[in-house]
């Protein structure tokens, strides 16, 4: 048997199973599709889930100040 498959990041989608995700640094606060625009002033600050996976797909993090924080996938983390 192989390993178990971790959980979607809601923002990049990759397969990290983290809290916080080293690949867009976004931080799992239990948001989905459904309230994707919606903004809780939670762990993500004033960051809506829309507006993190817009700026991951244009910056390659939830948010520009991240860019440095984050890194590429690796092959096991894609979907």
């Amino acid at each position: 048997m192989g390993q178990p498959t971790l959980p979607r990041c809601a923002c990049c989608g990759y397969r990290t199973g983290c809290t916080t995700c080293p690949i867009c640094y976004w931080t799992d606060d239990g948001r989905d599709d459904p309230s994707v625009s919606v903004v809780t002033g939670s762990r993500n600050g004033e960051l809506s889930l829309a507006d993190a996976r817009l700026n991951y797909s244009i910056y390659g993090a939830s948010a520009p100040r991240y860019q440095e924080l984050v890194r590429p996938p690796r092959d096991d983390e894609r979907p």
